[in-house]
Parts: C-alpha cells; structure tokens; sequence
C-alpha cells in the first residue's frame, strides 16, 4: 500500500480515506471553544456596525486573528451564524491542508507515490489536528496559509513561479496569527538560501525576478494592513500581545515558571502525538536530501521551523487548551518528516514493496489506536482537571456551553447602559449581547497595559485589580461568580466584600441546562440597577 506505486487510483484511494477519517473524527468534537466567540463579537458589530471592536465605539484589539474575523463578518452578513461558518471552514482548510501535505509530500518524494498519503493519514487520525478542526477558531486556516507557504517554497526549486504563490499565503498566514511574521522570516531564509547555494554551485547568480515579486506581493498585503491597524488601534502590537507576553512580573520566579510551563506543553505534545518515539524517523526525514532539491528544501525547512517555532511556545508558556491548537503547523512538520524519514529506510531494504506496506500500516494503524484512546480521554465526561495550566476539551466544551447558556438567559434582561466585568470574554457576552471587559484584559487597555503580570499561565498572565475594575463603574460582575446545585443556602462569595461595601449585592439566577457544577449561577450586581430577571431566585 506504501511503496512507491504508478496506480492513481490508490494514491487517491488513501487521500480519500484520509478526508473521511477526518471529518468522521472532528466530528466527534465537533464544538466552538469560548474563545472563538471573543472573535465573533467581533465579527458581529463589524457586520452589523462597521466597527471591528468588542465595545461599540471603544476599539481594543482583543482578537489576534484578523482574517478569520474578518471572514467569520462575511459569513454573518450572509446570514450564516458563526457557530456553523466557523465550523464549516475549520473543515474545509483541514481538508485542504490534507491534500497540499499529499502534493508537498510528493514533490519530495520526487514521484508519485502513495507515501505521499501517509502524512494525510496521520493528520486525520491525529486528535489534536481533529479536535481543532473543529472549535471555531483560526487554526486550520493559519495551518493551510503555512503549508501553502510551504510548498510554494519548495516547489520554487523547480518551478520559480510557486514563490509568487509563498508570498501571497505568508501575508495572508500573518494577518491571520502573530507566527505569520515568524514563519515568513523562516521561510524567507530558506528561499535566500537556496538562490545562494545556487550561485556557489554554478557561480552565477540565477534570475529570479519572480523572488522580488513574491516579496513585493507579501509586503504589498501586509504592510497596507499593518499601518491600517496601527491606526486604527494605536499600537504595534496587538492588545492580547500586551496581555499574555509584555510587562514586568510580579515576581521575577514566575518568569521561569512559565517557560517551565511551555516546555511541559512541548513535552505533553511529544508524548501525546507520539512524537516522542518517533523522533528518529522525524529527524531523519529533515536531514536527508540532495542539495538544490525539493526534498532538501524541505527538510532545510522543517529543520529551521522546528529550531524557530518550537522555542517561541516555550517563551509565552505554551497554550491553556488541550490538543496543542497553538502548534498546529508543527504537526504537518511532524507528520510529513516521519513519513520521508520512514520512506527512506524502506527503499534500503530487500522486497521494500513488501516491507513499505507492512511498515505504513503499522505507523498509521498503531498511531490511529493511539489517538482513538486520547480522543475518548480528551473527551470524557468530567475528564476537567487541568494539566498545569492546559485544559482537555471536556472542560473547554462544558465552560463554553455553561457560559452560552447564561447569555441566553440574561440577554433579554440586559438594559443597553449596563457595563459588565466578566472572566471569558466569549460565550457569555456573544450570547448576552454584553457591553464590558475581561479581567485578563484581552478587550482592556488598561489592564493589558498597566497591570503586572501575576501569574504564570499561558493567555492569563495579568488580572485587573479591584480598584481598577471598580473604575470601570459596572453594573454586574461577572468574575466574581459560583456556580451551584441548590438554590439554597446562597453561597458567599470570598472575593465579594470589596463590592459589597460599594453598594454591590449578590444575585443568584436559575440556568436550566447547565451541566458543570449546577443550574445556579451567583454574581454581584449594583443594588440600584434593581436587577430583575426571569430566573432569579428570590
């Protein structure tokens, strides 16, 4: 099945099943992550105000995902809700992800193959690129961009015209994710290279006036878009980059905590995709390759993204979800070296025909067990606990159900003044149609900017102070929560006295469908608002 074969009819065969097992299997995750709705109140009043901001007429850069917010605006102009268009193009750029892997792979290859199909296999078997697939949020487009990217790179080593098509994906890649700019700048070495290598070898430096263009095409998408933001929001960088990665910590120890935290998420990420035992495969895969040649390329490539991206993780601690969605591309990396690594050794082999199809079904068949049994675990119902910081998909999905579930409830009851503090800035105000700001400060100037960093968790690093808060003037907050099986007796909240000594009372709601912890749900609101609500408990 994995040895090099003429027939299409396989070659395509396995890509095919490839796209099944994949969709069947972000099929059973199949949810949006509360984070993904913090874009969507986004895309929502550009969509309906023309104005990309969480609070209307108060522009914060709370969103480190422009084209996908910006795409998710388009699809609510047609009338697609978010929930659905997110979804729907999580799959699709997955399922194209698979299929520019199976060219990349075969360009490699120098031949078509059906090794070409094996990184596809894997992907849609892996629970990490499945589970965030799905979640709503941008990561399968920025994998795609990359990949794009990718093998346009490689394929400029014998078509130089593909580097047009590079360009293009790395602006588009980095107006999607902050890792854009790094991986262009990756990318870009490997192409200079490449025209250097070429100029020892021949002693003549090669035209290619089409590098110029694809640079020029890059700059001309990027550079327009990245003043246009700097106006738009006056700052280099945006508001979450203040958030999770500036400002002085509190205490200098939590500053190696949180790499220690980042190298855990690489080694949790190791563990979990089986990369950890088939590392030899992988570093063989980006090492071997005649020089000046796609497959050369490539594994210069991979090799210099994974020195590159791997680092980065560490210095901002990782990820707080499950599944590793902050390292996508490294999966394809992963994947796409281990097969050409694997490939390698079984064309040294006697009867490598025999020998390739008994080794590919044994990679793809034990890893797709593997990931089958971290899919149920990632999964399982009060499966919540986190893992030094990093959530499982279980607690991801219940919190955001919990949390759209409130929204809905309160919405109604909302006056168009009321200002609210809450601790996820996604569900709960998408849903409730909420005017406030997070206490991690992703939708907070002041927090992002002028709070310290108190702790050492990916994405939570800074927490707006009570006096800080309170300047706000909210009229409920919705940090200072619990969440509760019986309506009686009403819990006291520990972080209440503050508000209560400034005219603030606690209020206790009744949510049907909430799962987690109870149907009831006790917060603070100003005793002058007379908070009155279908669902409150007396």
């Amino acid at each position: 099945m994995f040895p090099p074969m003429s027939s299409d009819r396989v070659r395509w065969l396995l890509l095919a099943v490839a796209a099944g097992v994949l969709v069947a299997h972000s099929l059973t995750f199949n949810f949006v992550t509360d984070d993904a709705y913090i874009s969507f109140v986004f895309s929502r009043n550009l969509a309906e105000h023309g104005e990309l901001s969480f609070n209307l007429g108060h522009p914060v850069e709370g969103y480190t995902n422009f084209l996908w917010t910006v795409l998710i605006a388009l699809g609510m102009l047609l009338g697609i809700a978010p929930e659905v268009s997110s979804r729907v193009l999580g799959l699709a750029c997955a399922l194209g992800t698979l299929y520019v892997v199976f060219r990349l792979t075969e360009r490699a290859l120098g031949r078509p193959s059906a090794w070409a199909a094996v990184p596809a296999l894997l992907l849609a078997c892996s629970s990490g690129f499945a589970c965030w697939t799905s979640g709503g949020l941008e990561t399968q487009l920025f994998t795609l961009l990359v990949v794009i990217a990718l093998d346009g790179v490689v394929d400029a080593v014998q078509r130089p015209r593909a580097i047009i098509r590079a360009g293009i994906a790395l602006a588009l890649a980095a107006m999607t994710r902050p890792e854009g700019l790094l991986v262009a700048g990756v990318l870009g070495l490997v192409q200079l290279s490449t025209i250097v290598s070429t100029y020892h070898a021949y002693r003549k430096w090669p035209s290619r006036a089409v590098d110029l263009i694809g640079a020029g095409l890059f700059l001309g998408l990027w550079a327009p878009w990245f003043y246009w933001r700097y106006r738009y929001y006056g700052y280099l960088w945006p508001n979450t980059y203040y958030v999770k990665a500036a400002g002085p910590w509190l205490d200098p120890k939590m500053e190696v905590e949180m790499y220690t935290n980042g190298v855990h998420y690489l080694w949790v990420w190791l563990v979990q995709t089986k990369l950890l035992f088939a590392a030899p495969f992988a570093v063989l895969g980006m090492l071997i390759g005649r020089a000046r040649t796609p497959r050369f390329v490539l594994a210069a490539a991979s090799l210099l993204l994974t020195l590159t991206y791997l680092p980065y993780v560490i210095t901002v601690g990782g990820d707080f979800m499950g599944l590793h969605r902050f390292i996508m591309p490294m999966f394809v990396i992963g994947a796409v070296s281990v097969t050409l690594g694997l490939e390698f050794l079984v064309q040294l082999l006697p009867s490598r025909r025999t020998v390739g199809v008994v080794a590919g079904t044994l990679v793809v068949g034990a890893f797709a067990v593997t990931q089958y049994q971290l899919t149920r675990a990632s999964l399982r119902w009060g499966n919540f606990d986190n893992d030094r910081g990093i959530d499982t998909p279980a607690f991801l999905i219940v919190y955001t159900e919990d949390r759209a579930a409130i929204g809905r409830a309160m919405e109604p009851c909302f006056a168009p003044d009321d200002f609210s503090i809450v601790g996820g800035a996604g569900a709960q105000p998408y849903y409730g149609r909420m005017r406030g700001i997070d206490v991690f400060g992703l939708v907070s100037e002041r927090i992002a900017h002028d709070e310290p960093r108190i702790r050492a968790r990916a994405g939570h690093t800074k927490f707006g102070t009570d006096t800080l808060l309170a300047e706000y003037d909210p009229t409920f907050v919705f940090s200072c929560y619990q969440l509760h099986a019986k309506a009686e007796p009403q819990p006291r909240l520990p972080c209440a006295g503050f508000w209560l000594a400034r005219g603030y009372e606690q209020v206790t709601m009744h949510i049907p469908g909430m799962r987690q912890s109870g149907e009831y749900y006790t917060f603070l609101a100003k005793k002058a608002r007379n908070f009155q609500c279908p669902g409150r408990v007396p």
